[in-house]
């Protein structure tokens, strides 16, 4: 996948991540107000210390010292209760912008064509999901609070050390240009070495979901100390990049720390003479002190905050990466269908994945599938059998030639109309890790029991649900494993039984079946094939000779075509001998 935000800047990414941040415009407004009025009564809070030691000082006057102090309770609880609507207000429309930016990433995946998983790790694709969307979470949350707070202290606190001291300010001031250079230096290497952490992390979390995926393979080859190592290997790689990160980020915290503490050794030095000399009272000092304290504690929480931000501009990039991408194949863009009578044409159609484009898989393909008609597909493993059933379900397009559908090009119907009119059964039928009741209906969410009963029925499905002891609303486990593969059969029969499709597409659909189960399946499954155009992938007898036209496949090609009869008859070609080694069996 291009890396078209590879070098995103902060600022893009800033106005990228505002877009978000619309619906909680209100939120915002009053969190500004309060951070407004907190803010205010922080910077105001020096002046009335330096009102109360003037008053002592110089006049004894403890009418008006009760009176200060009165208004220094009030200063304060009126900070500590703005402070923390300021606090819940930012942090929690700050969530709730994460988790619209969550709902929108999955939403984006989920629009990709198949071929851009093709290319990508499914754990890396989680990661973005995960891990980059939780720096973010921090970004937007809590930090975005903390950098506005500490940003307004920083520049009030000037804006007020200049009116109270304005030499003491020149000498604060010197400093600033060291800083600055300092942050522009550190925040670019700190934006790209996070990135590298997020994208290692990335890698780490595929590597295990990968391995925990296949549990079972790892298990039957023993291999767990491998996928150990490979996974340390993987965590040891994120590890020496984070150490890099973490080195820059020391440096930037360390300059950034003297710099501050300098600052206010010199407003010390400088001051303790102004105030010997008489151009300042001890009020007046004493207020100085705590602007500079507080601009020194800002602006060292804004080199800590400037440094979580950069991190999130860099899991900002691989989040965007995703948003931004176009799908090659728009899953709803397109014209969409009313009507299927199911009559399918392949018209010179090759194809390669765009995996290995240099590789062809299909070549010329040139197949007709009438209305109501039962064509099946046979042929060696990698003859193209499963590629030609995922161009009828427009996975992919074809390289050269079309595909029609009631002689309309595939490449102008909408990829979610025409798919609602295809059910499947594949030979590894993949369930969800909910119920029995919603596996069957995850084609129609809308069904009612009694049309799930009956679907269930049919494929013969019925007898062992009711053995579990909660019936349809047992849960299946991840992929279904709870169910023994005859069982996961059974119920993804159902699932296209309950759908109805004018399209049936059948992958090895008995494969995983015992003989008694397998016939009455056969049975089920010929009822759900009337009316409907089928296109079946097999291997065995049981299952094509019943077709109406057997399409026979070597290296990508149709090498034969007619009924099982018509193939048989000569006791010669591919097929003769597919069959022939079959009944030898």
């Amino acid at each position: 996948m291009t890396d078209d935000l590879a070098n995103l800047g902060r600022f893009t990414a800033l106005s990228k991540l505002l877009k978000f941040a619309k619906p909680e415009r209100r939120r915002l407004i009053w969190g500004t107000v309060c951070l407004a009025i907190s803010s205010s009564l922080t910077l105001i809070f020096p002046q009335a210390v330096r009102e109360a030691l003037d008053q002592a000082l110089n006049h004894g006057d403890v009418a008006s010292i009760d009176r200060i102090g009165l208004a220094m309770m009030a200063i304060l609880i009126t900070t500590a209760i703005t402070s923390a609507a300021r606090y819940y207000l930012f942090t929690y429309s700050g969530e709730r912008t994460v988790r619209a930016i969550k709902a929108q990433l999955f939403q984006s995946l989920l629009r990709q064509e198949v071929g851009f998983f093709d290319s990508q790790m499914t754990g890396d694709l989680l990661s973005r999901l995960t891990t980059d969307a939780s720096v973010l979470q921090n970004a937007l949350s809590v930090n975005i609070s903390m950098l506005l707070r500490n940003l307004a202290s920083t520049i009030g606190g000037l804006v007020l050390m200049v009116i109270t001291a304005p030499k003491l300010t020149l000498v604060l001031l010197a400093a600033l240009p060291p800083a600055a250079v300092v942050v522009a230096r550190f925040g670019g290497q700190i934006r790209g070495t996070s990135r590298q952490v997020q994208e290692a992390l990335g890698v780490a979390s595929a590597v295990a979901d990968e391995t925990l995926t296949n549990i079972r393979t790892v298990r039957s080859f023993a291999a767990e100390q491998t996928e150990n190592q490979r996974f340390s290997l993987a965590l040891d790689h994120a590890l020496e990049l984070a150490r890099g990160r973490i080195r820059k980020i020391g440096k930037f915290m360390g300059l950034i720390s003297l710099w501050g503490l300098t600052a206010i050794a010199a407003v010390l030095w400088y001051g303790a003479r102004q105030v010997v000399v008489g151009e300042l009272t001890i009020g007046t000092m004493s207020a100085y002190i705590l602007y500079t304290v507080t601009v020194a504690v800002s602006a060292g929480t804004l080199g800590s905050l400037w440094t979580d931000f950069m991190s999130a501009a860099g899991a900002a990039g691989r989040i965007f990466q995703i948003l931004d991408r176009v799908p090659s194949l728009p899953n709803e863009d397109g014209q969409t269908l009313t009507q299927v009578d199911g009559d399918i044409q392949f018209k010179h159609v090759s194809f390669a994945y765009p995996t290995r484009s240099d590789v062809p898989v299909l070549q010329d393909i040139d197949l007709d599938i009438r209305p109501g008609k039962v064509v099946a597909l046979v042929g060696a493993s990698g003859s193209g059998k499963s590629t030609i059933a995922g161009l009828l379900q427009r996975f992919y397009d074809p390289l050269s030639g079309t595909v029609t559908l009631d002689s309309q090009n595939l490449t102008t119907l909408s990829g979610s109309s025409l798919r609602r009119s295809i059910g499947t059964v594949a030979q590894e039928p993949i369930l969800m890790s909910t119920s029995i009741r919603d596996n069957i209906a995850y084609g129609r969410p809308d069904a009612s029991f009694e049309d799930i009963k009956s679907a269930a029925l049919s494929a013969h499905a019925e007898e062992f649900i009711q053995r579990f002891p909660n019936g349809y609303d047992t849960l299946v486990g991840e992929r279904g494993v709870q169910l023994s593969g005859g069982q996961r059969q059974r119920i993804a029969i159902a699932r296209a039984m309950l759908k109805d499709p004018k399209i049936l597409i059948l992958d090895e659909a008995t494969s995983a079946l015992d003989a008694e189960s397998e016939s009455l399946v056969q049975e089920a499954l010929q009822r759900l094939m009337r009316g409907r155009t089928v296109l079946v992938i097999a291997h065995r007898l049981s299952t094509v000779r019943y077709a109406d036209q057997v399409v026979v496949l070597a290296h990508g090609r149709i090498v034969q075509k007619g009924t099982h009869d018509d193939l048989i008859q000569n006791k010669q070609g591919v097929y003769f001998h597919l069959v022939e080694k079959q009944m030898a069996r």
